[in-house]
């Protein structure tokens, strides 16, 4: 363990993206539990940023594949669930506004869950630049607020004593 201690950047920093990109893709690994891991390790403020940009960069990757593979599942159904789906995109294109605020929504808040609604961005033919500039706002904002509100807390309770 008192290795993992000293673990240099140089390791930290690819091993925390190429980490959110495997937690994007698969929903049984915790981003949120891989990225204060990481934290963990980190050195100075300026790790911790670098950090949070890593993660959210990792899980927009990943969420680039599980958009195109959502993209594709429309054109191998058929019959009553296509037509489905084909009303869904008509919806999501004609509300474009609301369907970038409930990607805003599941990437920072995680409800509804932020996996879900890639695949469905990608099924619903959601515009693939705004889908990845507002889902990398959202995970920034979520990793953000989990790696920097401790540290705030922690600084709080040590003026204190």
């Amino acid at each position: 363990m008192g290795a993992w201690l000293h673990v240099s950047p140089e390791l930290l920093f690819p091993v925390c993206f190429v980490l959110s990109i495997v937690s994007a893709l698969l929903p049984w690994m915790n981003g949120e539990v891989l990225l204060l891991s990481c934290t963990a390790l980190a050195r100075s403020p300026l790790d911790l940023v670098i950090l949070v940009l890593l993660a959210s960069a990792g899980q927009m990757a990943g969420k680039c594949g599980l958009y195109w593979a959502g993209r594709g599942t429309v054109n191998r159904q058929s019959g009553r669930i296509k037509a489905i789906v084909k009303n869904w995109q008509d919806r999501f294109r004609r509300s474009q506004g609301r369907s970038l605020t409930l990607v805003f929504v599941g990437s920072a808040v995680g409800i509804p869950p932020f996996y879900v609604i890639t695949i469905l961005a990608g099924a619903f033919r959601l515009k693939f630049a705004s889908f990845i500039g507002v889902g990398a706002c959202g995970r920034l904002v979520r990793f953000g607020l989990l790696v920097f509100i401790p540290q705030l807390a922690l600084r709080m309770i040590g003026a204190h004593h």
